[in-house]
């Protein structure tokens, strides 16, 4: 119930307003007031339509917009000069900004504001391309690297006001990462000498990325551990979706790779090992359920599609850690 201090500022408002319809053209000032007759007399039927109408645009905006985009095989275009892996990880920024819309950060006037797990896909995606891009980023003295990380460590959720920062102006998510796929494009064109050997730099980016996994695998058990035991779980698909989206953007990183490093990979022998990481990958990502569960982990019903994830991820890490110390052994015996 509104007070007297509260009615008085109302009225106050109210009083205001009308001293400026007064002063404002008079077709303008018609035409306002014949709104507000109609409103007044239709308010009804507004009422009833404006609900539905609301209801269908998010409904059918929400499911255009939404696109969780799995595909194994991307389509690029390729540096002649640069690193296949840059490349992939512009040509995914583009992607996932551009062609499929950014939607982490859409405010509520955009139906896509509705969804929930192509928002978390997206963010980790971008998560797995920030962790790549920051270990190149040490093994080159690149300003266009570095400022590529730099960008890639913005947050994913700010559209023209920071939520952080009490709604302040601020650049959007899609701004900076469009920013951050220009910077690693223009390291591609005249690509500079690393400051270490190749045996360094495949190394280092792999320690990052396994270490990444760990996280993974860490958010996935933290998660089942204190809530697979709930009767209704509404956050497992958050952090299926995230940590899938990680597994992506490394997925796809990682054939790119192949290509940059394939004489040193297949001289220290890790040809197989580098196939059964890539695959292990790839069943990860092509996990689809129709609804994420996150079922006891002994039940005899209900499945637990976390943790069907987090196997993935550890066969991947794995492999990712036979492959760092094969690669070391072998720069040792040299």
């Amino acid at each position: 119930m509104l007070n007297k201090p509260q009615w008085k500022i109302i009225k106050t408002r109210l009083s205001e307003v009308s001293e400026v319809l007064r002063r404002i053209n008079p077709i303008t000032r018609q035409r306002v007031l014949n709104a507000c007759r109609f409103v007044r007399k239709s308010w009804k039927s507004i009422a009833i339509i404006l609900p539905l109408f609301l209801l269908l645009y998010y409904i059918v905006g929400s499911w255009a917009t939404n696109n969780i985009d799995k595909t194994l095989v991307t389509n690029m275009e390729k540096s002649s000069a640069g690193l296949t892996a840059v490349d992939s990880a512009a040509a995914l920024i583009k992607r996932e900004v551009d062609d499929n819309m950014w939607t982490p950060s859409l405010p509520f006037i955009f139906p896509g504001y509705v969804l929930d797990n192509m928002p978390q896909y997206q963010l980790g995606i971008m998560q797995s391309l920030r962790t790549v891009v920051r270990g190149l980023s040490r093994c080159y003295d690149s300003e266009n690297l570095n400022k590529a990380a730099e960008l890639l460590d913005y947050p994913g959720n700010v559209w023209l006001l920071s939520k952080t920062e009490n709604l302040s102006l601020a650049p959007s998510s899609g701004a900076q990462y469009r920013r951050a796929r220009k910077a690693l494009l223009r390291f591609n064109e005249k690509p500079l000498l690393p400051k270490t050997s190749q045996d360094e730099i495949l190394t280092g980016v792999l320690r990052d990325i396994a270490n990444n996994m760990d996280a993974v695998m860490a958010d996935i058990e933290r998660h089942v551990r204190e809530h697979s035991s709930d009767w209704v779980d509404n956050s497992a698909d958050n952090v299926f979706y995230y940590n899938q989206g990680r597994l992506y953007g490394y997925y796809v990183v990682l054939k790119a790779l192949a290509e940059d490093f394939e004489p040193l990979i297949l001289a220290a022998d890790q040809y197989e090992h580098w196939t059964a990481l890539v695959k292990s990958l790839e069943s990860g990502v092509q996990l689809d359920p129709f609804v994420v569960r996150n079922g006891m982990p002994d039940s005899g019903s209900a499945p637990n599609h976390l943790l069907a994830l987090g196997y993935y991820a550890a066969k991947a890490d794995l492999q990712l850690n036979k492959i760092i110390l094969n690669l070391q052994e072998k720069d040792n015996a040299h």
